[in-house]
C-alpha cells in the first residue's frame, strides 16, 4: 500500500479533493478527547454517496480502502471543536 497525501497538512471545514485513483487510502483524525470530531467523505458534493462517515472523541488513523463511486472528486467535511483531518489517496 502506497499512500499520497491529498491535503496539505491537517484541515478543518470543507474541501473538494481530486483523487485520481478513486480510492481513499487513509484518514488521520485529530480530536481533543472531549468534543466529537465528525468526518465525512462523499462522492462529488455534499449530496453524494458516502465513502466514509465517522464521529469520534479520540484521535484515529483509519486505513482504507474507501472507494469513491464513479468519480475522482471527493467532498470532505471535518467539523467539531478541535477537529482536524488529513486525507490520503491509495496509489498502489
Amino acid at each position: 500500500m502506497v499512500l499520497r497525501p491529498l491535503t496539505n497538512g491537517s484541515f478543518s471545514g470543507t474541501q473538494t479533493l481530486v483523487c485520481k485513483s478513486r480510492i481513499i487510502g487513509g484518514v488521520l483524525i485529530t480530536a481533543d478527547s472531549t468534543n466529537a470530531a465528525a468526518v465525512t467523505i462523499q462522492n462529488t458534493d455534499g449530496s453524494g454517496k458516502y465513502a466514509l462517515q465517522i464521529s469520534t472523541k479520540v484521535p484515529l488513523w483509519l486505513a482504507g480502502p474507501f472507494a469513491l463511486e464513479n468519480t475522482e472528486t471527493a467532498y470532505v467535511s471535518v467539523s467539531g471543536t478541535g477537529a482536524l483531518a488529513q486525507i490520503y489517496e491509495w496509489v498502489e
